[in-house]
């Protein structure tokens, strides 16, 4: 079961598709939203990187590598969702990463810490219009697993069935939207600057959003799930039924 968060200060039309456009009319003029954003992403990257080159005067640099590692989890994690999708993108690029690196950002595929579980069982109660206790006869204290765009919860309805409850962060859409516009400026920008640069970057950046965009559309992967059983119908297949009055 699906229960996406209200919007919170998002136009509804970029809610569930991105739209390059729709965005930089949103957020353009916004430099207080812009300017602080972009602080809070290239901040703790300059750390990392200033202490990168002071391990590297010292001759400790190797030595260190997989404190730095760690820390580039760290810093992805902190910087929420949109970060934590670009690593994971990363850790399945032994092309572009080096094997250590690589290491530290698997674990954002699996070991992300949730959020607040009284967050989510307001976004629960919000989207269902009622109290939890009323929409399930139990539901798990703490989350069974968290992600980069939500948690899951398991649960029991008032009828019996168990059933797995998945919430989607706090002002997810949101928060994405404004790294995307911001992430797709620099891209144009560098394309401009750098004539080396030969890649379609901001092409790249558009790929990516539109794919993080579909992930964050719950119900049409509610949809995916049933159109799949009734292509792939087996015994030894199997996905989850969805509670369309709960989601």
């Amino acid at each position: 079961m699906t229960i996406p968060p209200a919007n919170l200060g998002v136009a509804p039309e970029l809610s569930l598709r991105y739209d390059p456009e729709q965005l930089a009319k949103q957020y353009r003029g916004r430099w207080d939203l812009v300017v602080r954003r972009l602080f809070q992403l290239i901040t703790p990257f300059l750390g990392l990187l200033a202490w990168v080159f002071w391990d590297r005067w010292r001759g400790v640099e190797l030595k260190n590598r997989p404190k730095h590692a760690a820390r580039l989890r760290e810093i992805l994690t902190e910087l929420g969702p949109t970060a934590i999708k670009i690593g994971q993108a990363l850790s399945t690029r032994p092309d572009l990463v080096s094997p250590l690196f690589l290491e530290e950002l698997a674990k954002l595929q699996d070991e992300l810490p949730p959020f607040d579980n009284a967050i989510a069982f307001a976004l629960i109660e919000s989207e269902i219009g009622k109290p939890v206790d009323k929409i399930f006869r139990e539901i798990s204290p703490e989350p069974i697993a968290a992600a980069s765009l939500g948690q899951v919860y398991q649960a029991y309805l008032h009828s019996g069935e168990k059933v797995a409850v998945k919430v989607q962060r706090p002002d997810l859409i949101g928060r994405i939207s404004l790294d995307m516009y911001i992430v797709r400026s620099l891209a144009a920008w560098a394309k401009r600057t750098f004539r080396r640069i030969r890649s379609d970057l901001v092409g790249i950046v558009d790929e990516f959003a539109g794919r993080l965009y579909e992930e964050m559309d719950y119900t049409q992967e509610g949809r995916n799930a049933e159109r799949f059983l009734a292509l792939y119908r087996h015994p030894s297949i199997y996905a989850p039924k969805i509670y369309w009055e709960y989601t």
